[in-house]
């Protein structure tokens, strides 16, 4: 039998843990084959471009080297090997210098460069974590995107799509699942691409507190359920998410004669033992429950059998099954909040769609008011602040999915992701593949001093996306009324406004709304020039440039 050149590249990899920073590679041909299967009808867009190169850029230390150049030394080959320093392989002058691009014009064209699609993995295994660094992927899109709103580097001949190979954990700002991890470089790269998750390990990287709850979840997955059984794709079997899972269970269980079961687990947040409770019920079915699930007496358990009471798992089932009492009483009470909240909500746009002198409107408008007070006054009668986070987070995550379009890209996806395993890289980490493709028609052109007082506002505003846009006043005295007077849609509840602009958490913000802000910004003539900004620091992004150990490795 042939010895697999996979094992072989595996085992090169592992005599180079040495190194101090190594690339996770993908050593998996059919999770490559079912990644290529799902883009495949997108990768249509590229073909046609003559003639065709396929750049490999590789540092001199790579183990694929050899195998490499089996491809690029046979004759007529369109693959050519460089091993250039990572700053040239990150840009454009050297590949058209040494003929492998063409020269780049049309500079601020909007339409997409077909011909050139870029490939990349930012995903390295650490010996000794970089504690504190602003994460590689994260620098990478932020160059990727702020070039991109400029339209210089790869992008001036139009904007270029990439696929990104990179570590689970950097995707969770970038293509947030919670309006909680939505940060400056997520708002960027929504003015200026859709970013898609392709390949996902479905280990949640997410901690317990801060995940969206789970009915705005499976509606979600339900609306992209049914855009792929519109489109006809299909995810390999093996491959399908928990989401993905459990979507399709709701969906089987409403068509049968089962319909309305399981609704007892539908909590505002998914617990990873429902499923052991469920498991567990099978288990004891015929032994009767004690009058109180939140006793575990011997006299609540007189009918059950002795040695029923000192099997663990029984003591394990009761257990779980005071878990859900309590459950369930806390997720009654932070969904009727929310429910409070939707109507507040949908009081508040029938009053926008009034004419200003409608008295009807006035009407409105003191009744949602009063119901805001209302809601306020229980709030703080809440024992304990956890109660009062969990209904404020899924507030605003129900407000972001309902909001018209949805206000994460994670809602936009046109299919779920498929799963990955560890074991498909090497080191065995967590990775994903992002398709990042620019927005067309391109809604928000930047210039670059726009796009230099956007960085500002970002910068300034996101200290924590729970801050509101009074941090304006922090740039400049005033700032905070002067601008936010001229930003129509931040008041305008059908474009996901508040009428109390103090109520808008910064991670809330939409794509409009920033660019609205820069323009306003850019326009008020009491606004501190850009030279005392700089001086005071306003445009740094938590990353040093200079800083050579915060870079990736080459394409």
């Amino acid at each position: 039998m042939a010895p697999n050149p996979l094992t072989r590249i595996a085992r090169k990899l592992r005599s180079n843990l040495h190194n101090v920073r190594s690339r996770i590679d993908i050593v998996s041909p059919q999770l490559c084959d079912d990644a290529l299967g799902r883009l495949a009808p997108s990768l249509q867009k590229h073909r046609g471009f003559q003639p065709r190169k396929h750049v490999l850029a590789e540092p001199p230390s790579s183990p694929f080297i050899p195998h490499l150049e089996q491809l690029t030394k046979q004759q007529s080959s369109r693959y050519q090997l460089v091993d250039w320093p990572q700053i040239e392989a990150w840009g454009p002058d050297r590949y058209v210098a040494e003929g492998l691009l063409p020269a780049l014009d049309g500079r601020g064209s909007t339409e997409p460069n077909r011909s050139i699609l870029v490939l990349a993995n930012t995903a390295l295994s650490a010996i000794r974590p970089e504690r504190g660094r602003f994460p590689r992927t994260h620098f990478r899109l932020l160059c990727w995107a702020n070039d991109m709103a400029s339209s210089t580097t790869f992008h001036a001949g139009g904007p270029v799509r990439m696929l990104l190979w990179c570590p689970e954990k950097d995707a969770t700002t970038i293509v947030p699942r919670t309006i909680q991890y939505r940060s400056k470089l997520s708002i960027l790269m929504e003015m200026t691409c859709h970013v898609e998750e392709i390949v996902s390990s479905d280990e949640s990287v997410i901690g317990k507190q801060k995940k969206r709850d789970q009915v705005t979840e499976l509606n979600s997955g339900k609306r992209v359920a049914k855009l792929m059984e519109d489109s006809g794709i299909t995810i390999p079997p093996g491959r399908e998410t928990d989401l993905h899972k459990q979507v399709n269970e709701e969906i089987s269980r409403s068509k049968s004669d089962n319909a309305g079961q399981g609704l007892e687990f539908t909590s505002i947040r998914a617990r990873s033992w429902h499923e052991e409770l469920e498991d567990l019920r099978e288990v004891f079915k015929d032994i009767e429950l004690p009058r109180s699930k939140f006793s575990s007496g011997r006299r609540f358990l007189k009918n059950v059998p002795k040695e029923i009471i000192e099997d663990p798992r029984f003591t394990r089932f009761l257990q779980l099954e005071r878990n859900l009492k309590h459950v369930q009483k806390r997720t009654g009470l932070i969904e009727g909040l929310l429910q409070e909240q939707a109507q507040i909500d949908a009081l508040d746009l029938q009053a926008h769609a009034l004419d200003s002198k409608d008295p009807q409107r006035t009407a409105t408008l003191a009744e949602v008011q009063q119901k805001k007070t209302q809601l306020q006054e229980r709030l703080d009668d809440l024992k304990g602040q956890n109660t009062r986070n969990e209904f404020e987070f899924f507030k605003h995550d129900r407000k972001a999915y309902e909001s018209n379009p949805p206000l994460l890209m994670w809602d936009h996806r046109s299919a779920e992701p498929m799963k990955a395993y560890k074991e498909e890289f090497y080191p065995a980490k967590n990775l994903c593949l992002l398709d990042i493709q620019p927005r067309h028609p391109f809604p928000y052109q930047l210039t670059g001093e726009q796009l230099m007082f956007f960085r500002v506002l970002t910068n300034t505003l996101w200290h924590t996306g729970w801050d509101n846009l009074t941090g304006l006043d922090r740039i400049a005295p005033g700032a905070f009324d002067a601008v936010t007077s001229k930003v129509p849609s931040l008041t305008d509840p059908t474009r996901g406004g508040e009428r109390d602009l103090h109520d808008l958490p910064i991670c809330r913000l939409t794509p409009e709304m920033a660019y609205e802000l820069t323009k306003a910004w850019l326009d008020w003539p009491l606004r501190p020039n850009l030279g005392d900004l700089l001086h005071r620091g306003s445009l740094i992004d938590d990353v040093s440039v200079t800083d050579s150990t915060s870079m990736p490795e080459p394409l």
